[in-house]
């Protein structure tokens, strides 16, 4: 069997609801500031929303072909590249590639499409370019000049996490050094927030600060967010070569499907990734120090991931929570930037609580929920960070320590 060679992630960049850099997104992770807003659109009731505002995004022009989405991805990658020491590493930019995971595409770009369509008969010769799924990951290619791979992954709420997986496999394996990987979505096109309203699994607009409301009985739907997180990873080798300081070891990588229902997960599907994952990082379910559910706040989904965690975790006390409530719903985004949590907890050696979580769901109740303020880990080890999606499709990602 070929040397699995060891992944590092030596530098992430962000352009999120949480800061546009790994300082300010940790700081509003463990502190819980005020980041949702009510968001209007036409067609469309007020809906609460986690948005992005950055300055980055108005700074610039940005070529006319570039939906939001691949704005925010540009800027992700970019920073990501400059934390990494990279920048002017001519060399290992050349071969490195491009992962990129989103949920929903281009969705201002294509509600703009018909809208003119429909009142014009016309489009523009750019639109085809504006509204490819891969516009973005080929956006952030050509920005930073990355010759290597190109690949965008489009598995709904696990899109992010499986480019980060995927990536992590192709780095062991030894078919790249150096990989972009990550996730971004924008996901407020009006038509798009229509179909989300129409399928009845959005929170209320009635206090956009407490909407979101994982775990808790009272807990009424998910809150939409929009962000781009990229990280940079690296055959450990190589990294260590130039002189790099990991971040953390990206360890393990889960997936499968439940082959059961488009809206209801199964739990049998989930233990599966998260069982994968550990197998996959070496790991024993007593060895995790803490993990980030998916946790999205809706009746559903929460129960479900409650029994699954309870029972690959049965007899392990490991700290859980979910970020969504801090940063919203990032879709195809929301495995990359809760990855982001789990290397922070890493890095800060806390586990960030499940905001607006009051009185716990029942079947919680063998789990250790975070819940109130961040808890300090008990003790170092490797986070396990899950992304169910719609369809059946389940990915489970580790993140490990960086070597000392």
């Amino acid at each position: 069997m070929p040397a699995r060679h060891a992944v590092w992630l030596t530098g992430w960049g962000f352009c999120s609801p949480l800061g546009g850099d790994a300082q300010s997104f940790m700081d509003q992770l463990f502190t819980a500031r005020h980041v949702f807003q009510r968001l209007q659109r036409p067609l469309v009731r007020p809906v609460p929303a986690a948005m992005v505002d950055d300055p980055g995004l108005t700074s610039r022009a940005w070529p006319s072909h570039l939906d939001r989405m691949g704005q925010m991805a540009i800027l992700a990658a970019q920073r990501a590249i400059q934390n990494a020491g990279l920048a002017g590493q001519s060399e290992i930019i050349d071969t490195c590639g491009v992962y990129l995971g989103n949920g929903c595409g281009t969705t201002e770009s294509n509600h703009d499409a018909y809208e003119r369509l429909f009142a014009t008969q016309r489009l523009s010769g750019l639109t085809l370019l504006r509204c490819l799924p891969s516009a973005a990951a080929s956006a952030v290619a050509m920005d930073l000049a990355l010759h290597g791979p190109v690949q965008t992954f489009t598995n709904a709420c696990a899109s992010s996490s499986m480019a980060l997986g995927e990536a992590m496999r192709a780095i062991r394996h030894g078919y790249a050094t150096c990989v972009l990987a990550g996730g971004s979505e924008a996901p407020f096109g009006a038509g798009t927030l229509k179909a989300w309203e129409a399928l009845r699994v959005m929170a209320p607009d009635d206090d956009p600060d407490q909407a979101c409301r994982p775990f808790d009985v009272s807990r009424q739907g998910l809150v939409l967010g929009e962000g781009a997180v990229f990280f940079v990873l690296e055959q450990q080798d190589a990294a260590r070569a130039r002189g790099a300081t990991p971040l953390a070891v990206l360890q393990g990588y889960g997936c499968s499907n439940d082959a059961h229902h488009w809206t209801e997960p199964d739990l049998e599907g989930q233990k599966r990734a998260m069982r994968a994952a550990l197998d996959d990082a070496g790991c024993q379910a007593r060895d995790i120090v803490a993990i980030n559910a998916h946790g999205t706040g809706t009746p559903v989904g929460d129960r479900v991931e409650m029994m699954s965690v309870a029972s690959v975790f049965d007899g392990c006390a490991v700290p859980i929570s979910s970020t969504k409530a801090l940063h919203g719903h990032l879709l195809g985004a929301s495995g990359a930037i809760e990855l982001a949590a789990c290397v922070a907890t890493l890095l800060r050696g806390q586990v960030p609580h499940t905001r607006n979580l009051r009185t716990p769901e029942p079947a919680s109740a063998s789990l250790d929920l975070v819940r109130d303020a961040p808890r300090a880990l008990a003790r170092p080890g490797p986070v396990l960070s899950n992304s169910f999606a719609f369809g059946g499709i389940n990915a489970s990602l580790i993140v490990a320590p960086a070597p000392s």
